[in-house]
C-alpha cells in the first residue's frame, strides 16, 4: 500500500473484528458505525446468528471462526466463552492492512504478524478484571440447562486457568499497535490491568438521526429508566426514591431482575407510582426519550453509557450517578444538561429529585452537548486515527 495518496479509505483493506454477534445493542451499533467508515472492510467475528445478520448486516462480508459449525451455540454461550482465545487466534489477515478490534471480551486476540492491530476498548473483559460489575454472579440468578452451563464455567474461576487467561488477556493487548478507549474511565482500567496508555475515542450516538424525530413543546411529568433491568444498574434506587417522593416513573426495558423489581414495587404498594413498559421498539424508545421530564441513570462503573446522552440529544435532561461515563458526557454547566446525585444510595437520589428543577435545562442545550459524540465526529476521528497509525500522509 501506498503511504500517499488521495483515495487512501477505498483502497486500505481493514479487519473488523468483533465479540460473538447475537444481539443488536450498543455495541454492535458501534460496530456498524466502523464498518460504514471503512468502505473496504470486513467483518470477523467467533460466530453469529443468522438471522440477526440478515436483518441488520446484509451487505457485509461476514467471517466466522470453527465455533461458527458448532450447535446450540445460544444455549451454551457461557461454554463457548472458554473457547474464544482460541477462536480469534485462528483467524489469518494476510492480505489486510489493518485490523481494528472492538472489544470486551477476546476479539483483541485477532493478529496476524506484519498488520498493525488497533483495538477499540469497551472495557477489559469484567469477568476477569471487575467481578463485581459483571451481570452474573451466581447461577442462582439462571435457570435450566443455562444454570448447569454456568455452573461449569463458574468452575474454571478463580483457578489457575483464570490466571492464564489474565495473562493471556494481558499479551493480546500489548501487542496490539494501538489502544483507543471508548472513555477515560475504560482508559484507567487499560493502565491498570494492562499497563498500556490508551488514547480516548468515544463511541458514536445517532444524533443526526434523532434530531429528525419531532421535538415536543412540553416535557411530561413523569420520570424514565431505559435500560437493562438488572440491580447492577441501580434500577432498585431509581424505583425506591420516586416512590418515596410520589413521583411517576417508566421503567422501559427487560433483565434478569424484572421480577425482582416487580417484587419490589409491589411491596412497596407503589403500581400507581411506577410502570413497567418490558421491551421497548426504537421509536418507542424515542417517544419515551423525547416526553420524559428527566432520563434517570442510577448505574455505577458505566464505560461509556450512550442512553444518557440520547437523552440529552432529545433535549431531556439526566440525573445520573456520579460515576463512570456520564461523568464525561453530562455536562453540569455551560450547558447545564444533568445533575448527578453523590453516593450510591435512595436518601442521595432522593435529596437531588426533591431539588430538580426542569427549568434549569433547556432543550437547545441539552441538544448542544450531544453533539459532541455525534457519529460523524467518531467516523472523522477514527478514520484520521488510522490514517496516523499507519502513516499515511
Amino acid at each position: 500500500m501506498k503511504k500517499n495518496h488521495p483515495n487512501w479509505l477505498n483502497e486500505i483493506k481493514v479487519a473488523v473484528v468483533y465479540e460473538p454477534l447475537y444481539k443488536m445493542g450498543g455495541g454492535e451499533l458501534h460496530m456498524r458505525y466502523i464498518l460504514e467508515a471503512f468502505p473496504n472492510s470486513e467483518l470477523f467475528t467467533a460466530y453469529y446468528d443468522e438471522d440477526l445478520v440478515k436483518k441488520n448486516f446484509k451487505n457485509t462480508k461476514i467471517n466466522a471462526s470453527f465455533l461458527q459449525k458448532l450447535p446450540w451455540r445460544d444455549k451454551f454461550r457461557y461454554i463457548y466463552l472458554l473457547f474464544l482465545p482460541m477462536a480469534y487466534k485462528s483467524f489469518r489477515f494476510k492480505d489486510f492492512d489493518v485490523i481494528i478490534s472492538l472489544s470486551s471480551h477476546f476479539a483483541k486476540f485477532a493478529n496476524q504478524k506484519g498488520v498493525k492491530h488497533i483495538d477499540i476498548c469497551m472495557t477489559p473483559p469484567k469477568f476477569l478484571w471487575q467481578k463485581d460489575d459483571r451481570t452474573l454472579k451466581k447461577k442462582s440468578q439462571l435457570s435450566g440447562i443455562n444454570k448447569f452451563l454456568f455452573g461449569i464455567y463458574s468452575f474454571f474461576m478463580n483457578t489457575a486457568l483464570e490466571d492464564i487467561w489474565r495473562k493471556w488477556d494481558r499479551e493480546a493487548a500489548q501487542k496490539c499497535e494501538r489502544i483507543a478507549a471508548i472513555s477515560n474511565v475504560v482508559k484507567k482500567r487499560v493502565q491498570e490491568y494492562y499497563g498500556v496508555d490508551a488514547d480516548v475515542i468515544y463511541p458514536p450516538v445517532e444524533v443526526s438521526k434523532i434530531a429528525k424525530y419531532p421535538k415536543v413543546n412540553r416535557k411530561e411529568n413523569w420520570f424514565l429508566y431505559l435500560g437493562r433491568v438488572e440491580r447492577y444498574k441501580g434500577v432498585h434506587l431509581a424505583i425506591k426514591a420516586c416512590d418515596k417522593l410520589d413521583l411517576p416513573l417508566k421503567i422501559a426495558g427487560t433483565g434478569d431482575d424484572l421480577e425482582a423489581m416487580k417484587q419490589l414495587v409491589d411491596t412497596l404498594a407503589a403500581k400507581g407510582i411506577v410502570k413497567f413498559l418490558g421491551y421497548v421498539s426504537e421509536d418507542e424508545k424515542y417517544e419515551l426519550l423525547s416526553r420524559a421530564r428527566a432520563l434517570i441513570f442510577p448505574v455505577r462503573g458505566e464505560d461509556f453509557g450512550i442512553v444518557p446522552v440520547e437523552a440529552n440529544a432529545f433535549g431531556t435532561p439526566v440525573i445520573a450517578y456520579k460515576d463512570g461515563g456520564p461523568m464525561e458526557t453530562v455536562s453540569l454547566e455551560n450547558p447545564s444538561t444533568g445533575v448527578f446525585f453523590e453516593k450510591y444510595s435512595v436518601d442521595s437520589l432522593v435529596s437531588v429529585l426533591k431539588k430538580f428543577k426542569p427549568e434549569k435545562y433547556t432543550q437547545d442545550n441539552c441538544i448542544k452537548q450531544s453533539q459532541n459524540f455525534a457519529s460523524e465526529i467518531f467516523i472523522y476521528k477514527l478514520q484520521n486515527y488510522v490514517k496516523d497509525t499507519l502513516q499515511i500522509h
